[in-house]
């Protein structure tokens, strides 16, 4: 396959074998990219059919292109995982995105827990640049569709309830004793799985119980306590690797 530009569209953006291309897309394709009438690009609309798009007018506000083929690539892993990550400090939770992505997440939420040192009020331009962050990475990866961003920061109640009816659920606890992935046993391989992971400070007592009582599961990432950016990766990767495709 040849490589080619890659560029999310909505399906709005697509009719009558055409598309348009606009907003920040524009400036890229004909300031840093210097594309030009004749030149194609790929175009992924949350499927895992690329279009080969040529383009036939490149504009100051709008690009437009014609659908000359398309493929099916199937980049996207078997288990939808979603990420509830509490809020750290500095700039790890962008590194946590990046690699989440890389690593098959199908969501991540922000969480504010009790002993978050970071908090993210309304109206905060954080959230609109993660999710600048997970197209571009979901861009270098190579995946078929966008990972979801929450639009807030949430709570661990609003969490578990919008997750309740995950295959499986999990919280990762420094402080569990005895449980790892590998000793959870199960009679159907899950396709979904939500999963919990805490601040610098670790889960309260009094938050594990919380979960507990929405079906959550603690599980130990092994003997050494893990950063607050280095755990969720790791968890990734071993369910990636027990149910999804790694």
């Amino acid at each position: 396959m040849i490589s080619r530009h890659k560029f999310f569209v909505n399906k709005e953006q697509i009719a009558d074998n055409k598309v348009t291309l606009t907003g920040s897309d524009v400036s890229h394709i004909r300031t840093v990219l210097r594309l030009k009438v004749g030149d194609s690009i790929q175009v992924i609309c949350d499927s895992d059919q690329w279009l080969i798009v040529r383009l036939v007018e490149v504009k100051a506000k709008e690009v437009h292109g014609e659908i000359i083929d398309s493929k099916t690539v199937n980049l996207e892993s078997p288990l939808t995982v979603h990420l509830g990550q509490a809020m750290i400090k500095g700039n790890a939770f962008d590194v946590i995105l990046r690699k989440s992505v890389e690593l098959g997440v199908h969501s991540v939420t922000p969480l504010t827990t009790e002993r978050c040192v970071v908090k993210t009020p309304e109206g905060s331009n954080k959230i609109e640049r993660w999710k600048k962050i997970v197209l571009e990475s979901s861009k270098q990866c190579g995946r078929s569709k966008i990972p979801q961003v929450a639009e807030m920061a949430k709570s661990l109640d609003i969490f578990c309830r919008n997750n309740n009816d995950r295959d499986l659920k999990l919280i990762f606890w420094e402080q569990e004793p005895n449980t790892r992935l590998k000793d959870i046993k199960l009679n159907v391989t899950p396709r979904s799985v939500a999963i919990l992971i805490g601040p610098e400070g670790g889960f309260s007592q009094a938050e594990i119980e919380t979960v507990r009582e929405y079906g959550f599961q603690s599980v130990s990432l092994g003997p050494r306590i893990l950063r607050a950016e280095t755990a969720p990766l790791v968890a990734l990767s071993l369910l990636q690797s027990l149910w999804g495709d790694l």
